[in-house]
């Protein structure tokens, strides 16, 4: 095993280390091509060289069957570049970033093509008669994704690299994605293993020619992966690297549960290492996530699942697939994590939430899914407006669960629930836009934008979608008097038969009402569902759900204790509760709450704070400020703003608000039900 391999001695079902063998020159892969015998339909040959993936490039060359028509005629082949890749739910396949294509007939003849104008991802390739495959080689420059694209792009760094097969192929339109097969190879650097769901097939190295591109000789790992369909092909991503490392779960109250892994890649050897406490909280979320979703029949529904980390903070994605789940993490975030003791508010795991989200996500969405989110190809648009299900289900269940498997406390559980809370009473959009419209909208709001987020809203069915299903878990244990739960309704949602990655169970509007009325019928879900998700806010008061809880939101000039432990804000000064404005350590104005006391002072993004109360600008100058304003009625800035100096004063006399959550005297503590283990 080379240097810094992937240990896998002890996992055989996980994807075995590569060959290890020097590249002659060959034969071309155009002339085995034409020598290959394959079964009937669409087969796509496919051999991607990511040996120069240090330097942000990768080379495929891919061999498409052609239709018997083609064969007999010749004619137009339509293709396509993979735009709607599945998790992103927006048109996101980075076709721009494709470079160096070319299209040979299987006689080796460069062929025309010709793009289509008003689909990008669309080639048309004139085809000859009597040839029953093309050839289409290209390169793809990695590490340049657009807003849609970051975690179905392909990355380069120095030691690793990271896989996504929809940036390297093209497959004929006329084709489903399960029609569609795809036997893929791939060609790394000697020294580098990899992780990836997709099963890798035993070879003799040899069937597979050398890329034009490699220098002969030259020493790579070879790995050849199982025929698979095309939608399983494009949902399994291979991490690879020098230092890839893999760490097995051990499940204690899930007999029988299929085997999980850990994999981690880094640039450095010490960061692929992770901690064995929390690895077992990690396992232990697991565990409560399989206890609510699955059966003692059927944990889990697949044979094996696969957490993909790369631990570079220069990226920044996660996307949930069948088998596996693709996370950028910090670069220290395993080497720095420490213990938390046993009184810690703390739970020590609150960095890595994200990955039991998109482990949710192997049955809210991967087995179950919404009508029209999963299309039979890779070029119609999804239908989004269920989104709110798909991503808000999950976005509530994440930290709950996360919570459970003590990942995160109790206190850092409420303190987030505190914190959707404020940020959701502060956001006007609201009064204009639904949650469901922020899903039909989801490709335009992926990017925050600079300046009044609060008016335009972003991609809100996550945690707006979210407070909907908090609030329906509420009453439904209302109305039952504790007996069920909205883990009730996730039992009957995801009892489903276990269907193909890419052709999943799904399931409408009218299926969750249903659900929800069997588990409480007195409840209006259908009007609930209107209200809440499909139309505007009629007000940003979100009381009445903290209400439900047990809970309601009161300020202070002071944090909690536990508060001073959890809320850590690093060099930014939020004042968004008081004079409702956020700034940079340097004082430039980077948020401001629409209808704030700063927003009618007139204060504007991008303005710099030279000097507060008479003092030159500092973080604690301001807060004193806001402190002394019960005092002074107000506070007054000098601030620059493009070239020009001049003094605001912003009519404010409330003093530091901190918000904190306190209980109802006499109501049922729902929060702490929803997370207490099961």
């Amino acid at each position: 095993m080379p240097d810094g391999g992937l240990d896998i001695g002890n996992l055989p079902w996980l994807s075995s280390q590569p060959r290890h063998r020097r590249r002659g020159s060959g034969s071309s892969f155009a002339a085995l091509a034409c020598m290959s015998s394959l079964a009937c339909g669409a087969t796509i040959e496919l051999e991607v060289d990511a040996t120069d993936l240090s330097r942000n490039l990768l080379r495929s060359v891919m061999r498409i069957e052609t239709t018997p028509a083609l064969r007999e005629r010749g004619g137009e082949f339509d293709l396509r570049f993979v735009v709607w890749s599945p998790g992103n739910h927006t048109p996101s396949g980075p076709v721009e970033n494709v470079v160096d294509l070319v299209v040979r007939d299987c006689r080796g003849g460069v062929l025309e093509w010709d793009r289509d104008p008003e689909r990008m991802e669309r080639i048309v390739v004139k085809s000859p008669a009597a040839c029953d495959a093309i050839e289409v080689s290209m390169s793809y420059i990695a590490s340049q994704p657009n807003v849609n694209s970051r975690s179905t792009d392909s990355y380069g760094r120095p030691n690793l690299g990271v896989l996504n097969w929809n940036t390297v192929l093209f497959y004929p339109a006329a084709m489903t994605n399960q029609d569609a097969t795809v036997r893929a190879t791939l060609l790394l650097p000697s020294e580098w293993s990899y992780a990836t769901s997709l099963r890798a097939a035993e070879t003799d190295g040899e069937r597979f020619a050398t890329l034009r591109q490699l220098d002969p000789g030259r020493a790579v790992n070879v790995v050849t992966f199982v025929e698979a369909p095309l939608a399983e092909v494009v949902d399994s991503p291979v991490i690879m690297g020098r230092y890839l490392r893999a760490h097995p779960l051990e499940f204690e109250g899930v007999p029988g549960a299929p085997p999980h892994v850990v994999c981690i890649v880094s640039s450095e050897e010490k960061h692929a290492e992770a901690p064995e406490w929390l690895l077992k909280k990690i396992a232990s979320s697991c565990e409560q996530t399989m206890r609510l979703c699955g059966t003692d029949g059927r944990w889990f529904p697949r044979d094996r699942y696969e957490f993909l980390l790369v631990a570079d903070s220069s990226m920044g994605f996660a996307v949930e697939h069948g088998e596996s789940t693709l996370c950028a993490v910090g670069s220290k975030v395993f080497v720095d994590a420490k213990e938390p003791e046993n009184d810690s508010v703390k739970g020590g795991g609150a960095s890595l939430t994200v990955l039991i989200h998109e482990y949710f996500h192997a049955w809210c969405g991967k087995l179950a899914c919404p009508e029209g989110l999963v299309r039979p190809d890779f070029s119609t648009p999804a239908r989004t407006e269920l989104l709110w299900v798909y991503e808000g289900l999950t976005t509530y269940y994440d930290n709950v669960l996360a919570a459970r498997g003590g990942m995160i406390t109790i206190e850092e559980y409420k303190q987030d629930v505190l914190n959707l809370a404020v940020a959701l009473e502060q956001r006007s959009g609201r009064l204009w836009r639904s949650v469901e419209d922020t899903a039909v909208a989801a490709r335009y709001l992926r990017n925050r934008g600079l300046y009044w987020y609060d008016k335009r809203r972003g991609q809100e069915y996550y945690g707006e979608g979210a407070l909907f299903w908090m609030e329906a878990d509420a009453i439904i244990r209302r109305s039952s008097q504790g007996e069920k739960s909205l883990d009730d309704f996730c039992k009957e949602l995801f009892a489903v038969e276990v269907r193909p990655v890419g052709s999943q169970a799904t399931h409408t509007r009218e299926d969750v009402v249903r659900i929800l009325t069997d588990l409480d019928g007195s409840t209006d879900w259908d009007g609930l569902i209107r209200a809440r998700i499909e139309e505007p806010a009629p007000s940003l008061d979100v009381s009445p759900v903290l209400a439900l809880l047990g809970w309601r939101v009161e300020f202070a000039d002071e944090p909690t204790k536990e508060q001073k432990k959890l809320i850590d804000e690093g060099d930014v000064v939020n004042l968004r509760t008081s004079l409702g404005l956020r700034l940079s350590k340097d004082g430039e104005i980077t948020d401001i709450v629409p209808g704030g006391p700063a927003d009618v002072a007139g204060l504007a993004y991008g303005m710099k704070v030279l000097a507060v109360g008479g003092w030159e600008w500092s973080k604690d100058r301001m807060k004193d400020a806001v402190k002394d304003s019960t005092r002074t009625k107000g506070v007054e800035m000098v601030v620059s703003f493009g070239g020009r100096v001049e003094t605001k004063r912003v009519a404010y006399e409330g003093g530091m608000r901190v918000p904190r959550l306190v209980r109802i005297e006499g109501e049922s503590d729902l929060i702490g039900e929803a997370v207490r283990a099961r």
